[in-house]
């Protein structure tokens, strides 16, 4: 053998062999070259410096380049998780009940529901005919899953993935990889605090976008209150907020197609199946949807921001003088009403003043202070009585200028203290009790007519104070309250 043969000779005469073993003496067949170019074809390429095939596809190339890196084009899905399992009433059937919505407000919608040893891939379209179900599959086949999957992206625009089990450690790695989670609620108080809850178990998992959905609310002012409360405690406490979405209503000529169903065979190991792996592989390019605003402004403020009700005006002379008496002794006032006592005051502000009644307050073991501050009255401190019970220490201000904002911290300390109960599990807050009021109200404004219905109510205290002044220092006179 000649051994400056090159490699390709050497393997020429091997493959020859080869073939001659399996053909016999059949002839070899003929080999046919490229046909050639075009001659004007080779003059556009001569001209133009490149092959023209090479630059139409360069060009498709670079298309669909700027397609995949848009968001919502191709190569991204629009995907949101949906935790439901929080509530008590049927939780698929909640989770359904919103694919059903969102199926009829933006289209097809595709729900994948999975758990440890089962997958089911369902498509939602809005008059989509009947029904319809497929057999259960009784093996977890991967290749079908991602087939599935596949077929169905061209066609849906919007995914849902239902966790019935979030808890396992499989659901919360796809929690942590998803960009979008939708939080449904019920408007019922169990419904708010169960939400509250799961929300609060499901935030060391990190932040993503989050989005509020209300079931059964009667109206979109209802579903509003409900997002503001959830939304309120959950930024106050847990540093995240939310956005809300249209309420959830029962709609009808939504069909639920269901086009996969596997289930784990007996004996099948579950702990690794591969839906896992394939979801996180769906989730890779995975996009937040436009979530639609579907709660307007003037519903969103129909409860949350309503005025405190003022005390109504008494039409006799006789009633006024009889009203502002009333008051007078409900703050102790009278003349003859001894003074309680004289605290050193640092300046002349609501803040220092409300400061120095909440440090005696609290050194007398009347209350312990908080550290949460009421939303809509920061200057308000939020402390707990002796008795357990929620107690907001608030001044009034000069003419009665914070009463509002009072009133909207003492509407939300009442809505919320199941919340701040649970946020505080160390105080011993007693959510039965009603939580009451302990207004700091400068004397000059004791006599004003807002203050009959505060004072009417078992659950408010009033506490008239005067500043004074003696040579450099100032000081605060209280009344007993």
């Amino acid at each position: 053998m000649d051994s400056k043969r090159t490699l390709s000779e050497i393997s020429h005469l091997f493959l020859s062999e080869m073939r001659q073993r399996q053909t016999g003496q059949r002839a070899a067949p003929p080999r046919v070259g490229p046909p050639k170019a075009q001659t004007h074809a080779a003059g556009s390429s001569a001209a133009g410096g490149g092959d023209i095939r090479s630059e139409a596809f360069a060009a498709a190339a670079e298309s669909l380049e700027t397609d995949a890196a848009q968001p919502g084009g191709a190569g991204h899905v629009a995907v949101s998780v949906v935790l439901g399992s929080h509530l008590a009433d049927d939780p698929g059937q909640r989770m359904r009940q919103y694919a059903r919505h969102l199926a009829a407000e933006c289209g097809r919608v595709g729900l994948i529901e999975v758990d440890s040893g089962e997958f089911l891939l369902a498509c939602f379209e809005a008059g989509g005919g009947e029904p319809t179900a497929t057999a259960t599959l009784e093996q977890l086949d991967g290749r079908k899953m991602s087939e599935a999957l596949a077929e169905m992206s061209f066609d849906v625009g919007r995914w849902l993935i239902c966790l019935p089990n979030p808890r396992s450690a499989e659901s919360r790695q796809l929690l942590k990889m998803a960009p979008h989670w939708v939080l449904l609620t019920t408007a019922e108080h169990d419904g708010v605090v169960a939400t509250y809850r799961a929300l609060k178990g499901y935030s060391e998992l990190g932040k993503p976008r989050v989005s509020l959905a209300v079931l059964g609310a009667r109206h979109e002012a209802e579903a509003a209150a409900v997002f503001h409360k959830l939304d309120a405690v959950a930024g106050q406490f847990l540093g995240c907020r939310m956005q809300a979405e249209a309420a959830v209503r029962p709609v009808a000529l939504v069909a639920e197609h269901v086009l996969l169903h596997c289930r784990a065979a007996k004996g099948q190991p579950t702990g690794a199946g591969p839906q896992w792996r394939i979801l996180g592989d769906f989730l890779a390019n995975a996009v937040v949807p436009d979530v639609d605003q579907g709660i307007t402004e003037a519903a969103a403020t129909m409860k949350w921001a309503e005025e405190m009700p003022a005390a109504p005006v008494p039409t006799a002379p006789l009633a006024a003088t009889q009203g502002q008496e009333a008051m007078r002794s409900a703050v102790n006032l009278g003349g003859e009403e001894p003074i309680d006592e004289v605290i050193d005051l640092p300046d002349g502000s609501e803040e220092s003043i409300l400061t120095v009644i909440v440090s005696r307050g609290g050194a007398a073991g009347q209350w312990v202070q908080c550290p949460i501050k009421p939303p809509t009255c920061p200057q308000a401190v939020l402390a707990v009585g002796r008795d357990h019970r929620l107690v907001l220490v608030a001044v009034a201000g000069r003419g009665l200028s914070q009463l509002r904002r009072i009133g909207l911290a003492a509407r939300w300390m009442n809505e919320n203290r199941e919340l701040i109960r649970m946020a505080l599990p160390q105080l011993a807050i007693d959510a039965h009790l009603l939580p009451c009021v302990h207004l700091l109200v400068d004397q000059a404004d004791v006599s004003a007519q807002q203050l009959g219905a505060l004072l009417a109510s078992q659950t408010v205290t009033v506490q008239a104070y005067r500043k004074v002044r003696w040579g450099q220092k100032r000081g605060l006179l209280l009344e007993a309250a």
